[in-house]
Order: structure tokens, then C-alpha cells, then sequence
């Protein structure tokens, strides 16, 4: 049962990995322009709001919470795509169901390059599992610390980050700044979408909490006698606050955002390990689908985001190919140093 449950948990993964490698070919790029050929703006920035839009300054990035109404108008800015919004519900639902359509589909459409992400985060998930249970009980039972740990979770709860992130999209456009109000309808749009990845593997797994049972978090532990509609694996509060971190993240990278943004998603899901509601496979299988599926909302739907800058950790890694030799079992890897570049 063991076995099977983490070739579900495999397959899980495999789709969020590819559906966020195949986001880096989206239709909307990193750091898009509008597309002026549609209709006016609506939803998300109201006309009022489209006259001072700017398409990405990545100098005005320094404040948040600084408003664009002080920008000059762009005259062509008054003509764009369609958004999401609190007008436009009928386009937040075409959204979400472009998005589900994408993630449940995208095991069909891997590729070689999906094992970088595949190997290390298949490995840690399945030595995670293999060790859950101890670390659950180096963890222990405090009922003290068990009340505190559930009251900070409260706030990394599905339904929290839902309104934190509808908070932060009324803010802008109460401050008439659209790249803050698109992050906010952005982190609540990879919300949703991480959190029916998440329901799905929940029923698919039907994982014991480490209070249930024997606390080993057996999965399927009276087969089908039994059905856990929130089962143990994976957390909820670590994809919705993993989700929600990322879209932040990446609107946003600068380290006086990011630090905080990350800070909390982990925060909460320590949180729900000492509160004794999830196993340290939970959180990171977790973790790892809210942050895929905040990358794949990004890449899709992102007009503000800066464009991704080039270090040379990212060169060096994105010049390592992998080398697989069936005929002799060999499993290795090359790179490419550019040299005077």
C-alpha cells in the first residue's frame, strides 16, 4: 500500500513539474506587453485605473504599496485584454478551468528536461515518507504547544490565504495600483488551483494523521471502509500559503518581500507539523505543488511581473544536460561553461 501511495504521489508531481515547465512557453511571457487588439480593460483595472497604467517599471517595484497614479497615461493603454476580476467572474472562471485543463493533462506532455525537477523532489518525497514517523515522534505531544501551533495556522488556513489574497487585490485597486491588485487576483487564482490538486490527492491517498491509528500515517489503513475527505497527504495550508508566497514572490523579487513572503508560508507549515496534523511529507509535497502552481499562474497570467534576470548560478544550472546510456546502465551529466560570455 506503501508502494502504490507513493507512486501516486509520484504521478501527482510529475503533472505540476510539467504543467510548470511547459508555463515557461505560455502564451503571456515573463514580462509581456498587452494586447491592445482587444477589448477595453475591465475587472481587474477599472477604466479610471487603465489610464495610468504602466506595463512593468521594474524601478517602481521599491514600494508595494506606492500608487501609479502619479504615472503619465498611456494612450494606447486604454484598449486591452479582458481580465479577471470582481466584474469579470465569468473570465475568472474561464481562467481556472484553463488552468485545471492544463495541470491534469500535463503528464502527457513530458520531456527529458522534466528530471530535473522529477529525480530530486521524487527522492526527498519518498524519504520523507520512509522516515515520517519518526520524526513525528521526535516531535511529540504538547498540548500547549499544540494550541499555539493551531492558532498560528489558522492564518495559512485555505480560506485565509484566500482573503489575504483578496485584501492585498482590493488594496490596489483602492491605491489604484494594478500590479499590486493583479497579485492579489493572481495569488487567490493559484490558490483555487493548487488547492483542487490538493483535493484530489487527499481523496487519492486517504492518509492517517499522526494522532490517527497507530501513527505511522498509513494510507488507506481499512481500505475502503473508511474515506478521509481531508486526509492527511498532502497540507493544504502549506500549498495555499506556498501558492500564495510565490505569486508574491515573483511579482515582487526583491529579498525585503521575498524573505517575509516565504517566511510565513513556512512558518505556518512548522506550524501544522508541531500541532501534530501533518508529517513532514505533507508539508513538502505541499510546498512543492503551491509553488509549481504559483509559477504556472505567473508565467501565464502575469502583465506586471519583471522579467527574470540571468545569474550565473541559474547559467551554470540551465547548461548541465543530462547523459543516459541504456546499453551500458550508466546515468550521467555534462555542462557547459561558457568561457569570454
Amino acid at each position: 500500500m506503501m508502494r502504490s501511495c507513493s507512486i501516486l504521489a509520484g504521478w501527482i508531481l510529475i503533472g505540476v513539474t510539467t504543467m510548470c515547465s511547459h508555463a515557461q512557453s505560455a502564451s503571456l511571457p515573463a514580462n509581456p506587453q498587452p494586447d491592445f487588439s482587444q477589448e477595453q480593460v475591465a475587472g481587474l483595472i477599472p477604466t479610471s485605473l487603465a489610464s495610468n497604467r504602466t506595463v512593468v517599471e521594474s524601478s517602481s517595484d521599491t514600494d508595494i504599496f506606492a500608487s501609479n497614479s502619479s504615472a503619465k497615461p498611456d494612450a494606447s493603454a486604454q484598449e486591452t485584454q479582458t481580465l479577471c476580476g470582481i466584474t469579470k467572474l465569468g473570465r475568472c472562471l474561464r481562467d481556472l478551468g484553463e488552468d485545471e485543463k492544463a495541470i491534469f493533462t500535463s503528464p502527457l506532455r513530458l520531456q527529458p528536461k522534466d528530471g530535473y525537477w522529477l529525480a530530486p523532489l521524487g527522492a526527498a518525497t519518498g524519504l520523507a515518507i520512509a522516515y515520517d514517523a519518526d520524526a513525528s515522534q521526535a516531535v511529540g505531544v504538547d498540548p500547549s504547544r499544540t494550541n499555539t501551533a493551531n492558532t498560528i495556522a489558522d492564518f495559512g488556513s485555505f480560506w485565509a490565504t484566500g482573503a489575504e489574497g483578496a485584501g492585498i487585490y482590493f488594496i490596489g485597486l483602492a491605491k489604484k495600483n494594478p500590479k499590486l491588485a493583479e497579485t492579489g487576483r493572481l495569488a487567490d487564482e493559484a490558490i483555487i488551483d493548487s488547492g483542487t490538486v490538493t483535493l484530489v490527492t487527499k481523496l487519492a491517498s486517504n492518509r492517517q494523521r499522526p494522532r490517527q491509528g497507530n501513527g505511522q500515517g498509513d494510507f488507506w489503513a481499512f481500505g475502503t471502509q473508511h474515506w478521509e475527505w481531508d486526509s492527511s497527504f498532502p497540507s493544504d495550508h502549506a500549498t495555499a500559503t506556498m501558492a500564495l508566497a510565490r505569486v508574491i514572490a515573483g511579482e515582487y523579487p526583491h529579498w525585503y518581500v521575498m524573505a517575509p513572503a516565504y517566511g510565513f508560508a513556512e512558518t505556518i507549515s512548522m506550524a501544522r507539523i508541531f500541532a501534530n496534523q501533518h508529517f513532514p511529507s505533507d508539508i513538502l509535497v505541499g510546498q512543492a505543488v503551491g509553488f509549481l502552481t504559483g509559477s504556472y499562474v505567473l508565467n501565464h497570467r502575469s502583465l506586471y511581473r519583471p522579467g527574470a534576470k540571468k545569474t550565473l548560478a541559474s547559467k551554470l544550472i540551465g547548461s548541465v544536460n543530462p547523459i543516459a546510456d541504456v546499453r551500458t546502465r550508466t546515468l550521467g551529466a555534462s555542462m557547459e561553461i561558457p568561457i569570454g560570455r
